[in-house]
C-alpha cells in the first residue's frame, strides 16, 4: 500500500482531547473521530464504546452518524479514527486490521510507553498496514514560541 506521503497534522487542542478521553476511559478501549481539512484536524468527536471493553471498541452507531452528519454539513474529512489499547499493545491488533473499513482514513492508536499515553498513526487497508506521521502543530489561539 501506497500512503503516498499521507501524514496528519494534529492540533495541539486536538491532541490533547483524544488524550484527556483515553485517561478518563482508561479502563476500556476509548474511540473516536477526527474530522479536518488537507491532513489538518478542525474537530475531534469522542465517541462511546458501546462494549466498554479493554480489548475491543465499538462505536455507539447513534453518536458515529451524528459525528458523520456533523462532519458532513461543515464540508470536512473524516481524517482518523482512534482509539485507546489500556493493555499495552502499541500498533493495530489483529481486530483493528481485520475490523477496518475506511480505506484511505488514519487509524490514530493510543497506548501506553513506560507509563505515558502516546499515539501512533496507520493506515489500514486490505490487512496491510502503514504507518503515518503525526506532526503536533500549534493552534491558531497559541502564543509564538
Amino acid at each position: 500500500m501506497d500512503s503516498l506521503g499521507r501524514k496528519l497534522n494534529l492540533r495541539r487542542i486536538h491532541w490533547q482531547m483524544m488524550l484527556d478521553d483515553i485517561t478518563e476511559r482508561k479502563s476500556e478501549e476509548a474511540c473516536g473521530l477526527v474530522a479536518g481539512v488537507d491532513q489538518t484536524s478542525l474537530e475531534v468527536f469522542p465517541v462511546t464504546n458501546i462494549l466498554h471493553s479493554p480489548v475491543r471498541y465499538r462505536m455507539d452507531p447513534e453518536q458515529q452518524l451524528k459525528c458523520f452528519n456533523q462532519i458532513d454539513e461543515n464540508q470536512w474529512d473524516l481524517l482518523a479514527i482512534y482509539h485507546s489499547h489500556p493493555q499495552g499493545l502499541h500498533g493495530p491488533s489483529p481486530i483493528d486490521i481485520a475490523d477496518a473499513s475506511y480505506p484511505g482514513v488514519i487509524h490514530l492508536i493510543w497506548s501506553q510507553i513506560n507509563g505515558k499515553w502516546n499515539c501512533r498513526g496507520y493506515l489500514i487497508d486490505k490487512g496491510l498496514v502503514e504507518k503515518v506521521k503525526i506532526f503536533r502543530i500549534k493552534d491558531e489561539t497559541d502564543e509564538t514560541e
